[in-house]
């Protein structure tokens, strides 16, 4: 935990406000009722602000005038042992602690009128008159409260890296260092790193590790935009080809494409059976005008006529015709409607 230093003495940063529970003062008024309700009450009207809270001098800030600051709250937290703080000194107020010119603290409350809860945190003052009974000196306090505190983190992290290497809660301290002495090693040798490599090799491994891995990841999404580049090229090849062989009609492009983006080899195989239904590279038989249309067969009709083996003729002369009745085409009666 960061501490603020001064003529070999520590300021911690976290200090109780207000602990948890029955809190007696010591002039008439009816005690605090300081509850997890409360406590997050606290909590969260500071934090709506978004402003730090001022620590003053002897509360000067109720009297409207010139009131300079001993210290910042930066943040609350509610613990299982009360509300802490987080306080930034400064440099005029540790002097003054530090030479036991002040010695306590005393928070301004905004309680519930009913139930005598805290709710609101106004500011607080470094005095040496304070409201709370039995309060232990500041100074003094805030020493205990740092070792514990100190304690408590230091068994925490104790804890995570005990995880982190693979060892049990209950693992002796000893075990410790040995793991991770070991660990270090096994990543030096997978790193192609010798077993003595420092921290900086390693972590410079680590790094050109990643750049690498950052630069396959680019080569291969160039490959595969590449890849459907080349894929759509070679569908629009094929139909063409099959467009222009006959084999597939202008109307007909699009599925073509999908047929052959989903099975090229299917569709080389249908162009390579289907019939010749679109005639290329033919002039088209044009027959004596009609009072239809000129005599110009399209080339769906063409293609008609020959996978009935009907002359062209014939074909016109059943479409002039018209649909009155029924028509003889290639020997077969059929009938139009």
């Amino acid at each position: 935990m960061a501490t603020a230093e001064r003529d070999g003495a520590s300021l911690p940063q976290w200090i109780l406000l207000l602990p948890r529970g029955r809190v007696d003062l010591v002039d008439s008024r009816e005690p605090l009722e300081v509850d997890e309700e409360s406590l997050q009450a606290l909590v969260k009207d500071f934090r709506s602000r978004g402003v730090d809270l001022v620590i003053d001098y002897e509360h000067q800030t109720l009297l409207g005038e010139r009131a300079p600051a001993a210290g910042w709250i930066k943040d609350l937290e509610a613990r299982g042992d009360g509300l802490w703080a987080r306080v930034e000194w400064t440099p005029q107020a540790q002097e003054y602690l530090q030479a036991r010119e002040y010695r306590y603290f005393s928070p301004v409350l905004r309680l519930d009128p009913q139930s005598r809860r805290p709710r609101v945190l106004m500011h607080v003052g470094l005095t040496n008159v304070p409201a709370i009974k039995g309060l232990t000196p500041l100074v003094a306090k805030m020493g205990a409260q740092y070792r514990a505190s100190r304690k408590e983190e230091t068994g925490k992290m104790r804890e995570k890296l005990k995880h982190a290497l693979g060892l049990s809660p209950e693992a002796e301290e000893e075990a410790v260092w040995p793991r991770v002495l070991e660990v270090f090693q096994d990543l030096a040798l997978v790193l192609k790193l010798p077993p003595e490599a420092s921290a900086s090799q390693v972590k410079g491994a680590v790094t050109a590790l990643k750049a690498g891995a950052g630069r396959l990841t680019e080569v291969e999404q160039e490959v595969m935009e590449l890849k459907a580049r080349l894929a759509e090229a070679a569908a629009a090849q094929a139909v063409s080809a099959a467009m222009q062989a006959g084999k597939v009609s202008p109307a007909q492009k699009g599925w073509a494409l999908e047929y052959f983006r989903q099975d090229p080899e299917g569709f080389k195989t249908y162009v390579a059976r289907a019939p010749k239904l679109v005639p290329t590279g033919e002039e088209l038989p044009r027959l004596k005008p009609d009072r239809d249309g000129d005599g110009l067969l399209l080339p769906e009709e063409v293609a008609l006529c020959r996978s009935l083996n009907v002359p062209p003729e014939e074909y016109l002369k059943a479409k002039a015709r018209g649909a009155s009745g029924p028509t003889n085409i290639g020997g077969e009666e059929r009938w139009q409607d």
